[in-house]
């Protein structure tokens, strides 16, 4: 077959550096778990706290004795486009290069881990998933239409809509010459002071105004965070916000690794069967002033800052995700030990949340003074939830077939939509919210939940005390909602689930590769993965928390019924936390296609100014379920739906699509065995949307999905090069962004 040779190899290399979950090992001492002191609560609530942090201190130390979190700050120079400057797109038709495909790891997998370590720890994991309760797949009434299951309308419904980046754009860069193609391309999203910035895997930005007119090319963020100069190499995962605090900031994160593209970057450092050492950081770069090309203050958070952590020195800062309070810049990452064991014994060290001194990082301070004294007007409070119990056991269990498993993960911080929004009660407070699905990373299937928390950090204004005099102020909480609206994992790291299937279409990689086994059979078109059910992104508004996780729902037709994935959501109100200190569930529900498939949820609501009113965004795609319906289905495309805080679902059961995708998905990851040989292939997907409001009283919610941009072309006009298809994909990647903004 035409290529095959090159696509071989390609993907024989991509097969090294597939991510699958570090687990296994032996037990490494931990220090024993948090007590806990129970606030009064209803009794559909547990709670948590309030508690003195794990550590309150300088953020160049992290804990007591014998640590180095943060370092910084490092100047970078301003990416301002110069006056001859294109702001066009990256010039595509790029000529042929030889470099690898890389698939990007989950929101909640780490690393490469052996062989047998994912074998002995997936039997571990089904073993217990044995005991959970019965799976409950939630029932939408789709004929006649009822809650939580939805119309589709072609229309944009008043959306605007742009391209966004692409996988030309990101393999055509200098800066990722060790991954040309990479999968998923995680976005994200921030606007405020008149820009729009959407942020891609594997660390480039593309700046907008905020009609969406492109203001530059893609800017790498190793030129943002200075990578380039040091060696050292973006590892994705990125995230972004503005705050309009002491002039207006914007805030950029994302892995980053001490190996340089010449020695395979992150994919070598961070992501390989055997990771270098105290190479894993996450970069945080601050902007001096108001403007997105910077210059820029950058730190690094080194994810090996303490040596008692069990895994040190080879430890995984995944799936970092950021907010801002009136105090702090809040960061959240899952910890995974990639080599040795974690807590208990197990493969994961649980949620790790940090609260930095906000006013210090937008100042540019010092971490560290003259003879690396640490700077006592530069703090941070650590919150290591890997020692706090969750409802179904510890993450340190004793037991081998739950350690590593029964862990906080995915604890996502809120972001206000505005300074209007920030919570300036006790002190200063700022929020998180998580799943509770703590099997749906391994099960088999996963069993499901019908619980969700919320997080609270109070007496954020005490880490602005010199030398954090006052940082016995400091709280972190929670409370756990049960007895909710069930939700049930489509898909784990195993490739067990349900994956979205696509519209038929063209797929010319597919069709240069074989099936294992029949290599006379090229491969089959594959589905969309919608990832396991945990949150991706928490917006807070109109004093609410809003967040949206994937599910399987069942959708109920007047004769038949068909499984899809769709989403769950809840509002969470922060009113009543002002005052009692619990929170309360304001309104949940469910959003669904009828006959086709959601993946990604994410929602945004209005902060000041506004209407009272929300979107939910995602990528649709279908086949028409078993009748065809909707002339076979979608290609994955831009959907989003409104909604409010009391709507119990997507007002007038209707989604519209922003931005119609063009073809299915082609990528490499659709075809490579996951992970390796044998298995079912595990394609990758978005692993997270963005819905953001603009602060300035415009009314307008932004938002940014994957879908594909163009349609692929076949025969002759496809080859395995960078820039094929008249420069509209690559030959191992034809997956794009749209940016979108919408008045609700």
């Amino acid at each position: 077959m035409r290529n095959s040779s090159m696509l071989s190899r390609l993907v024989l290399l991509s097969l090294s550096v597939v991510l699958v979950g570090a687990l296994g090992g032996t037990s490494v001492a931990t220090g024993s778990a948090k007590k806990l002191r129970a606030r009064a609560a209803a009794s559909t609530t547990i709670t948590y706290g309030p508690f003195s942090p794990t550590f309150a201190g300088p953020a160049a130390t992290g804990c007591a004795s014998g640590c180095s979190l943060l370092t910084g700050p490092f100047v970078t120079s301003s990416t301002a486009p110069s006056s001859s400057t294109s702001n066009a797109p990256a010039v595509l038709n790029s000529p042929a290069r030889s470099g690898e495909a890389h698939a990007m790891p989950g929101p909640t997998a780490a690393g490469i881990a052996k062989r047998s370590h994912i074998a002995r720890s997936h039997a571990r994991a089904t073993a217990h998933a044995a005991a959970a309760p019965t799976p409950v797949i939630p029932n939408v009434r789709c004929q006649p239409i009822g809650l939580g299951c939805d119309t589709i309308s072609t229309s944009a419904g008043g959306a605007t809509r742009v391209k966004g980046l692409k996988a030309v754009d990101s393999a055509s860069l200098s800066t990722n010459s060790s991954a040309l193609d990479v999968e998923p391309p995680d976005q994200g999203l921030c606007a405020g002071n008149g820009d729009v910035v959407e942020t891609n895997n594997i660390g480039e930005i593309l700046v907008f105004n905020t009609a969406l007119k492109r203001l530059s090319a893609p800017i790498p963020l190793d030129t943002v965070m200075g990578l380039t100069s040091r060696a050292w190499s973006s590892g994705g995962d990125p995230s972004c916000e503005y705050d309009s605090s002491n002039g207006g900031h914007w805030f950029f994160t994302e892995i980053v690794s001490a190996s340089s593209e010449a020695n395979q970057g992150a994919f070598s450092g961070c992501f390989a069967a055997v990771p270098v050492a105290n190479t894993c950081y996450e970069g945080i770069a601050v902007s001096q002033g108001s403007s997105p090309f910077g210059p820029y203050n950058v730190y690094y958070l080194n994810a090996d800052y303490n040596p008692d952590e069990p895994g040190y020195p080879n430890l995984l800062n995944d799936f970092a995700k950021i907010g801002v309070t009136r105090d702090a810049f809040l960061v959240f990452y899952d910890e995974f030990p990639l080599l040795a064991n974690g807590f208990g014994g197990g493969g994961f060290n649980g949620a790790q949340e940090f609260a930095f001194d906000k006013t210090a990082l937008e100042k540019g301070r010092r971490v560290t003074l003259a003879g690396g004294v640490p700077n006592p007007n530069f703090n941070v409070a650590i919150e290591n939830m890997g020692l706090l119990p969750t409802p179904d056991g510890t993450c340190a269990s004793t037991s081998p077939d739950t350690a590593g498993i029964d862990c906080w993960s995915a604890v996502i911080p809120a972001q206000p939509a505005d300074s209007g929004q920030w919570d300036n009660h006790y002190g200063g407070s700022g929020f998180m919210v998580s799943a509770l699905d703590f099997e749906s990373f391994f099960g088999n299937p996963s069993p499901g939940d019908n619980r969700v928390a919320a997080w609270d950090w109070t007496g954020l204004s005490n880490l602005n005390s010199s030398d954090c005099r006052s940082c016995s102020g400091v709280n972190f909480g929670g409370q756990v909602f049960t007895g909710q609206q069930p939700y049930y994992g489509p898909e784990n790291i195993f490739g067990v689930g349900n994956l979205s299937p696509q519209k038929a279409g063209p797929i010319p990689l597919g069709d240069e590769c074989t099936v294992v086994g029949a290599p006379s059979q090229p491969c089959p078109e594959g589905g969309i993965n919608p990832n396991s059910d945990s949150m991706t992104q928490v917006s807070q508004g109109q004093g609410q928390l809003w967040s949206a996780l994937p599910t399987e729902v069942n959708q109920i037709f007047a004769s038949s019924s068909e499984i899809h994935n769709g989403a769950a959501y809840w509002v969470i109100g922060t009113s009543s936390f002002d005052k009692t200190g619990l929170f309360t569930m304001t309104d949940q529900g469910y959003a669904s296609a009828a006959h086709e498939d959601l993946e990604f949820p994410a929602m945004a609501a209005e902060g000041t100014g506004g209407n009272g009113k929300a979107i939910m965004d995602f990528t649709l795609n279908g086949d028409g379920g078993p009748t065809g319906a909707d002339h076979g289905g979608f290609y994955p495309s831009t959907a989003y739906g409104r909604l409010t805080s009391t709507s119990n679902g997507l007002t007038g059961s209707k989604i519209n699509i922003a931005d119609l995708g063009q073809s299915p998905q082609d990528g490499f990851t659709e075809y490579q065995p996951f992970p390796g040989p044998g298995d079912p292939p595990r394609p990758r997907w978005g692993d997270y949307s963005w819905g953001i409001y603009l602060p300035g009283g415009s009314d307008r919610l932004y938002f940014a999905n994957e879908y594909i941009q163009f349609p692929n072309c076949t025969g002759s006009a496809f080859t395995l090069t960078i820039g094929t298809c008249g420069g509209t994909r690559d030959g191992l990647a034809n997956w794009g962004t749209s940016v979108n903004y919408v008045v609700p």
